[in-house]
């Protein structure tokens, strides 16, 4: 009998072994990517592009008598050229408006009522930015991606999370999170060696029933521009108005 047990001891020392193994190489195996390393990656690809295009549709809750949210919707197209061209149109429940970068010159119209105004800038697109938001209040839409430097800007500072892989327009996409007491962030970035942004999803937790932002993203990484593309030529009828800096008459 003595073979017997030893046999079975054997056998379970065995089972433990493999076991211990098995959930070994499970927590390997399902180690998850670090989300705020992916997003810094997108962040560094996007800076580091000469040129590109994309076509976005935003969808916007807006909190209605604190009562209930109303969403609205526009398309945004977006065509750029380091360091200094830049063109941006945006369409849909609210607005109807274009700007121009070129050089040194910035120009925003409303298409709607066919007034224009016109501002000498720096020249480069991310002065530029910053130079409009600093000064006059304007901020472009998604002006976040247009950015050269967004991770030194806006690097994560809260901790992330990795929710897996999912398909956008037929590209595999990391989707991961950002969340603090102010707001929540998703996004999905695609798994490539062009670590495109997507999609983003922003809940405002500070505001009355929790309004959010969704941004579908379609990009031109090879767009074909001259330089008639970023030149802005006023419409028949259209009226100019001047543009002063904040807090100047």
């Amino acid at each position: 009998m003595a073979w017997m047990k030893r046999i079975l001891y054997m056998a379970v020392l065995s089972s433990t072994v493999m076991l211990f193994a098995a959930e070994k190489n499970e927590t390997v195996n399902t180690t998850l990517p670090v989300a705020s390393a992916i997003l810094m990656d997108a962040y560094r690809y996007l800076g580091s592009l000469d040129s590109f295009s994309f076509n976005a549709v935003t969808s916007n809750d807006d909190v209605y008598r604190d009562t209930m949210l109303v969403s609205y919707q526009h398309k945004v197209e977006v065509s750029l050229q380091r360091p200094d061209k830049l063109r941006v149109h945006v369409f849909g429940d609210l607005k109807n408006r274009s700007t121009y970068l070129i050089e040194d010159t910035f120009t925003l119209i409303d298409n709607e009522h066919n007034f224009y105004g016109q501002v000498q800038v720096p020249k480069t697109i991310d002065s530029t930015l910053d130079h409009l938001f600093e000064n006059f209040n304007i901020k472009t839409p998604l002006a976040n991606l247009l950015y050269t430097d967004l991770d030194n800007r806006l690097p994560p500072k809260h901790k992330g999370y990795y929710f897996g892989s999912t398909l956008i327009d037929d590209k595999m996409c990391h989707h991961i999170g950002f969340t603090n007491e102010n707001r929540e962030l998703q996004v999905w970035i695609e798994k490539s060696q062009t670590p495109l942004i997507k999609k983003f999803v922003i809940i405002d937790k500070v505001e009355k029933l929790n309004p959010r932002s969704a941004t579908l993203i379609r990009w031109d990484l090879h767009p074909r521009f001259d330089e008639k593309h970023f030149r802005f030529n006023a419409p028949e009828g259209a009226v100019k108005i001047s543009v002063s800096a904040r807090g100047k008459r």
